[in-house]
């Protein structure tokens, strides 16, 4: 198998995966989400803006494809030469963790509320940018890992 499929597979189901989670985690608590859901917060942790819990997934799911398309053509055609698959691979670690993030803390922060003025705080940024620094690291080391795969085949 070429370096080019295995990349494409590797993206097509990373790029399956999260967006099955980010639909999946708030379809399952929609019982347990107010309608329509808190979706940005002031800095005192006043709920800023609200939107339904469906234009709130497209949203999202949107960003992610688009992103997630992009940056398999850089990584495919190899626009960004030398170490196109290992920065492809970092950036959709990195957008795929950050977006799945955003959704489910949005959605645990929205979780219980009555009414979405009614959210708590949004706590936990801090992991989110972790994670996505940890899942940018793994995607760059995969993508490294197959570009010297297909130096060796």
């Amino acid at each position: 198998m070429s370096v080019r499929s295995r990349y494409l597979w590797f993206v097509g189901g990373w790029t399956v995966l999260i967006a099955l989670l980010m639909i999946a985690v708030p379809l399952l608590l929609r019982t347990r989400l107010p309608e329509p859901i808190a979706i940005e917060w002031t800095s005192s942790g006043a709920p800023k803006s609200s939107s339904s819990l469906r234009d709130f997934l497209f949203d999202k799911l949107v960003w992610w494809l688009a992103v997630a398309g992009v940056w398999s053509v850089f990584g495919v055609r190899g626009v960004l030469r030398r170490r196109g698959l290992a920065w492809a691979g970092a950036a959709l670690g990195v957008f795929g963790s950050l977006m799945l993030g955003t959704v489910v803390l949005t959605t645990l922060t929205n979780l219980n509320a009555p009414d979405f003025r009614d959210t708590v705080d949004l706590h936990a940024q801090g992991w989110l940018l972790l994670g996505g620094a940890l899942a940018g690291w793994l995607g760059w080391r995969l993508g490294s890992q197959s570009a010297r795969v297909a130096a060796t085949d």
